[in-house]
């Protein structure tokens, strides 16, 4: 488990620095790196997770995984990064995104509640692989048409820009193959711990699975946080938890059909509402403090003790 974990940290870091700066050098704006492509970056390593589960038949772990790190993504991260600086919210994340966020989190949570299998099949996974797609082919296209009107090119030369290209699609490839070996290794160690301990794969999933493929996401905050970007971090806190349930919800619903066990504790449903319901609150303000940060650190440690205790 601990090479996977290292894996999926650097092949989720390389793979989200390339990819901005792939998206840069072919002339995308800032503002869709940090709400697409990092968001999609970071969600990488929860997607080709869950696409290992499946193959090794511990699907156990893919829901587990996915409600655990979006209250991983919002708790610990932002949490985190609200301790390290304040983070002025003020035209960080559109309303719209806020709303959407929500929407999407309670019927992804809603539909596992009330479905009488309690599970994601090729139906709901084509829904919300449908509704990612036209999310970020929206998005992509109202950034587009609001950009900058200067040039977005700071490459002397074609040739410049062409090597730029290049080198950041074989840093992609090579990402993406340690996110494969990583996964492969995370969910293997994971499924073993389960069985060693006797505990439910979701629970796995929930906790030392959701927090490893969240490191990327946790990396890249602390660094966007230092640099005072606080709309990419925002934005990237957002899309990925919009991606986690959009695309790699969708991909495992495709592939599935994904069940929830009935020894799955609910109440971790009941923590990723509150924590998306308590962030789309704060985001329509101006400013998250420390205090903001310590607040949802501890929101995060009660649901994860809430989680153990249901367990035990």
């Amino acid at each position: 488990m601990l090479l996977g974990f290292y894996l999926l940290t650097k092949g989720g870091d390389l793979l989200s620095d390339h990819c901005s700066n792939l998206a840069k050098a072919i002339g995308i704006p800032s503002v869709v790196v940090g709400l697409t492509v990092v968001s999609i970056a970071t969600s990488a390593p929860e997607l080709f997770t869950s696409i290992a589960a499946i193959s090794s038949g511990a699907t156990g772990l893919i829901l587990g995984n996915i409600i655990g790190s979006n209250i991983a993504n919002i708790g610990l991260i932002l949490g985190i990064s609200l301790i390290i600086s304040p983070i002025n919210t003020e035209k960080a994340v559109s309303s719209t995104q806020r709303i959407l966020l929500l929407t999407l989190s309670c019927a992804f949570t809603g539909h596992l509640f009330f479905h009488p299998s309690h599970s994601l099949n090729k139906v709901s996974g084509s829904i919300l692989l449908i509704f990612i797609s036209s999310y970020l082919y929206f998005i992509s296209k109202n950034a587009l048409r609001n950009r900058k009107t200067k040039s977005l090119d700071s490459y002397e030369n074609s040739n410049e820009k062409n090597n730029a290209i290049h080198i950041s699609c074989i840093m992609v490839i090579i990402a993406t193959a340690a996110l494969w070996v990583g996964s492969d290794s995370l969910v293997f160690g994971a499924k073993n711990l389960a069985s060693l301990v006797g505990v439910p794969e979701e629970l796995v999933g929930f906790t030392l699975v959701a927090i490893g493929t969240s490191l990327p996401e946790l990396a890249a905050s602390i660094s966007l946080t230092r640099k005072k970007e606080f709309g990419m971090l925002l934005g990237n806190i957002v899309g990925s938890n919009m991606f986690n349930i959009g695309l790699v919800g969708g991909v495992a619903g495709v592939l599935g059909p994904i069940s929830v066990s009935t020894a799955y504790p609910w109440i971790d449903y009941i923590s990723l509402l509150i924590l998306t319901g308590v962030l789309t609150f704060w985001l329509k303000g101006k400013n998250l403090q420390k205090s903001h940060g310590v607040a949802l650190l501890l929101l995060y440690l009660t649901a994860s003790i809430a989680t153990w205790i249901y367990n035990s």
